[in-house]
């Protein structure tokens, strides 16, 4: 008899301790929520009407209506969260390590026109002998003129090994010049450019915040040490920020152990707090941080960080404002879902999703400014001023945020 009853005991508390732990699980709660299942059916019974009924049959199909539905309803919650299909995930994963598909060039809307405004190292529009200031006037043949700056990177975009022919008109060029690339995967270094700026200032400019972000400064650091630098510009414009865990890294590079980075607030009151730990090199020494509308997220953490407990001052424009923490989930079907989970506040308490990081010294770009920025970086060093006026039209412009910084610099070591 008693064998009889454990015979069924034992697989009843086993189901037991397996359904609380599934009622514990946020995502599985809603199996045992009938405002779900009310609301799939009223799904499924959409979806059923529309591949019945809907007149163009060959356009319908549950996958499709599927995955649209899916697209617009995560995408709706915020400018963050998105449900991505397997290429489109494939495409993020790269992206968040600061590799991506392509031939290797940065383009840009610079007086009506789309222009090339950076060559990569290690793509194929660097060894095709593209340059900075190019401008595209067709991709595979088809006028790309009228178009928008996003019409035309979809255009230049493609799968991995495959060819993709671009039309340039170049300053000083008669004729169009024809370039056939390959589209292939390039990873791109977190840390674009390391020098003395005096005999006595370091500069580095940090691109974005991938896995290794955090030993390629440790090294720039060590470079700029042994050429006697005294103080540190860390250009973190247009770095639209990374991994969190390599913010971290980077920003108790600067800091004392224990000094907060930044603290996790999620959904549940769960509050997570970041603190710097003891860093294989500590730099003790001045900084200043140039930031701008553009610098985001995990670029915000570090400023934020170094500005609070005084290691920095933060010169340039207000950032961007992405004060938001987006998990990432990956499904077998090679599906992904990015959506936002919690916020971050910086060491002070402020919450800058939105809003942003405030320069303790304000120095603004206007726009066209900010073109001509990116084609001095891979010309001036090559060409004089006048040279390069002629080529391209107008004079270089002066990088006043950088030179307000070297002033502040100056005056402290001074």
């Amino acid at each position: 008899m008693h064998k009889r009853y454990l015979r069924w005991l034992l697989p009843i508390a086993l189901l037991s301790v397996l359904s609380a732990n599934l009622v514990m699980r946020p995502d599985f709660r809603a199996l045992f929520s009938l405002d779900f299942w009310e609301n799939l059916q009223r799904f499924s019974r959409v979806m059923r009407l529309v591949e019945a009924e809907y007149v163009h049959a060959d356009d319908v199909s549950y996958k499709a209506l599927t995955d649209s539905a899916l697209q617009q309803a995560v995408h709706s919650l915020d400018r963050y969260s998105r449900y991505m299909k397997p290429s489109d995930f494939d495409d993020y994963n790269l992206a968040s390590n600061s590799a991506y598909v392509g031939v290797g060039i940065r383009i840009a809307e610079f007086s009506h026109e789309v222009s090339i405004a950076e060559v990569f190292p290690g793509g194929s529009a660097e060894a095709g002998g593209l340059r900075p200031g190019d401008v595209v006037i067709a991709v595979d043949g088809v006028d790309v003129r009228d178009q928008a700056l996003n019409d035309v990177s979809e255009q230049i975009r493609g799968e991995s090994g495959s060819m993709v022919t671009l039309t340039v008109a170049r300053q000083g060029q008669p004729d169009a010049i024809d370039f056939e690339l390959e589209r292939r995967a390039i990873t791109l270094a977190a840390v674009v450019d390391v020098e003395m700026l005096t005999n006595s200032i370091g500069y580095l400019k940090l691109r974005q915040f991938t896995d290794n972000a955090d030993e390629e400064i440790v090294e720039a650091l060590r470079q700029l040490d042994a050429e006697g630098m005294k103080a540190l510009i860390l250009d973190l414009r247009e770095n639209p920020g990374g991994r969190l865990d390599t913010a971290a890294r980077v920003a108790e590079l600067f800091l004392e152990k224990g000094q907060s980075i930044v603290t996790i607030e999620a959904r549940r009151g769960i509050v997570e707090e970041i603190r710097a730990a003891e860093p294989e090199q500590r730099f003790d020494q001045a900084v200043v941080v140039l930031i701008d509308n553009n610098s985001a997220s995990a670029s915000e953490i570090v400023a934020g960080a170094l500005r609070d407990h005084g290691r920095a001052v933060l010169v340039g424009e207000q950032s961007f404002g992405k004060g938001s923490v987006q998990s990432v989930f990956s499904f077998r079907d090679g599906y992904g879902l990015k959506l936002t989970s919690a916020r971050y506040l910086l060491p002070n308490g402020e919450a800058i999703n939105g809003t942003g990081v405030a320069p303790d010294v304000e120095v603004s770009f206007a726009s066209e400014e900010r073109y001509t920025r990116y084609l001095q970086a891979h010309h001036l060093r090559a060409m004089g001023e006048d040279a390069f006026t002629r080529r391209f039209g107008f004079p270089p412009v002066e990088d006043r945020p950088l030179n307000a910084a070297l002033n502040l610099l100056s005056g402290t070591l001074n």
